[in-house]
């Protein structure tokens, strides 16, 4: 039960006492929250408890109770007053009738006369609340009505749906302004909010909800902003006459969200239109500004830029710094590795057009291709190809992606570094060095025991030992590699690529060719180019 809060005072405690024995307050729903002995401890009392109804003496030092009463009008207090008086004055009475004393009450007090008056100040007390109450649930849901018709004119509107600008101008949402300008907030995914709860995800989203609002009521003047939650992301639409106002609204949402929930987010700001109708054209962009957040990091404001003039797609280029990485890691070059390895994976990144899954396919191709790479040499490396798909699709950021693939390159390192290790390594590096660079050339056992001053006989040994193959196969592969590449990456005759791998004799080199894979090389061209159209 809700109880009704009384205070009563009078400067005589007989009567105080008299007052709180005479009826079972409680059970007619009251219950005393005060009692004052004069008129400025009425005052006091009435500011701490904001009482429903006050029972008191008309006359007290410190100010009477038409006094108090005058004053709480004023105010605007909306409770009932009683009033009791030891004597039974038409002045008194009819002036606190004027003020809306409920009733006059004359001592001694009669306890049925009390009962009565204070029976009929519950039911008034009671009826006003109750009403009070159901205006406040009426506005409640009107509000929570309006809330929700808004947020699906604004979806209809991120649609493309013309006619919902009609339906949000009726409700005065729509402001005049020189531009609109949607802006799309996420937030940041972290080891922690992984493992968020439905409850405190809502908690958050709600409190991210509220910084952003207040924000945008914080500078009225600068711009007008809607906001509404669509697809796991805060979406505000802004109407605004400075351009610059949603990027600086942007940077001031990622900072606030920052200091006061400790969390980071990501923001893409779209493309300023210069009406409510482009809204889904500058929303789309927005998307797409929010998306090079794979590639530029976390917790960034990204503006929508139109794209560049596209890279020339020379997968060529990436393949000869896959070759690079190849030679660094067999020679052991620590120095040159990582270089390397970043510049590859730029190239990576631009020729995927900023696309996060091509970029992924592209570097796990490109890994595979270094360990194959590095099989020619007898150093491949055991790498779990799903495990390191797995990996690189788990990757927030691009940034997450570079330190994967540091990781596998370390490993080969460390492989590698166990497998042939001190004069043994350098000699065979320096035999592998010239190969892949003078495979266009004659190169014999002979040439090479010679450039390592072995005697044939113990080169082939050695060379067989640390690779797993005999030499004359070793330089067919590498030649047979480089043929491959250029039959499918160039319009050169079959003679003219022949003659740079190395072969006099066109018949020799296809048939080593069909040898290696399955086709003669005009047959090979062919059917790639079938397949690939």
């Amino acid at each position: 039960m809700e109880y009704i809060k009384l205070l009563i005072a009078d400067d005589e405690p007989v009567i105080l006492r008299g007052l709180k024995k005479l009826i079972f307050w409680e059970q007619l729903g009251f219950r005393i929250v005060g009692e004052a002995n004069d008129g400025t401890e009425l005052r006091d009392l009435i500011r701490k408890h904001e009482p429903q109804l006050i029972i008191s003496d008309i006359s007290m030092p410190g100010g009477s109770g038409i006094e108090v009463m005058t004053e709480l009008n004023e105010q605007g207090y909306n409770g009932k007053v009683i009033f009791i008086s030891a004597f039974q004055e038409f002045g008194y009475a009819r002036q606190a009738i004027h003020l809306g004393a409920l009733d006059y009450l004359v001592k001694p007090i009669n306890k049925n006369q009390l009962e009565r008056v204070v029976e009929k100040a519950a039911l008034i007390i009671r009826e006003a609340t109750d009403v009070e109450r159901n205006k406040k649930m009426l506005t409640y849901y009107e509000k929570i009505n309006r809330t929700s018709t808004i947020e699906h004119q604004l979806n209809r509107l991120l649609d493309g749906d013309m006619n919902s600008i009609g339906e949000l101008s009726q409700m005065g949402v729509i402001a005049i302004s020189r531009f609109t300008t949607v802006c799309v907030l996420e937030m940041d995914e972290h080891a922690d909010s992984s493992r968020w709860e439905e409850r405190e995800r809502n908690l958050v989203s709600f409190a991210l909800s509220n910084i952003i609002r207040e924000t945008m009521d914080q500078e009225p003047n600068s711009g007008k902003g809607l906001l509404i939650q669509r697809e796991g992301l805060f979406v505000i639409l802004v109407q605004h006459e400075e351009k610059e106002y949603p990027l600086q609204l942007a940077h001031d949402l990622r900072q606030k969200v920052h200091r006061y929930l400790k969390l980071s987010v990501s923001c893409g700001v779209g493309k300023s239109m210069t009406g409510i109708e482009q809204a889904e054209a500058s929303y789309c962009s927005a998307l797409k500004a929010l998306k090079n957040k794979y590639f530029l990091g976390l917790n960034q404001v990204m503006r929508y830029a139109e794209p560049a003039a596209g890279a020339s797609k020379d997968y060529r280029f990436i393949t000869e710094l896959q070759s690079d990485l190849v030679k660094a890691l067999a020679s052991q070059e620590e120095e040159r590795i990582l270089p390397v390895m970043r510049e590859m994976l730029d190239q990576i990144r631009i020729q995927s057009g900023d696309t996060r899954n091509q970029a992924i396919t592209g570097v796990y191709n490109a890994v595979l291709a270094i360990n194959a790479e590095l099989e020619k040499f007898g150093l491949e490396v055991d790498i779990h190809q799903n495990a390191l798909l797995d990996k690189l699709s788990d990757c927030q950021t691009y940034a997450d992606v570079s330190l994967v693939v540091e990781a596998v390159l370390s490993k080969i390192q460390q492989h590698l570094t166990g497998k042939v290790s001190g004069k043994e390594r350098t000699l065979l590096t320096k035999v592998k060095s010239y190969i892949e660079e003078n495979y266009d050339s004659s190169i014999t056992l002979e040439s090479m025991a010679s450039l390592v001053y072995m005697n044939p006989y113990y080169f082939s040994s050695f060379f067989k030992k640390h690779t797993g193959q005999n030499f004359k196969n070793y330089v067919t592969e590498v030649r047979m590699s480089h043929a491959l590449k250029l039959l499918i990456e160039t319009d050169l005759m079959v003679y003219e690529i022949a003659d740079r791998v190395g072969y006099n004799n066109v018949r020799h080199f296809s048939d080593m060719f069909k040898k290696k894979h399955g086709k003669v090389p005009q047959e090979y061209r062919q059917s790639f180019r079938r397949h690939e159209s």
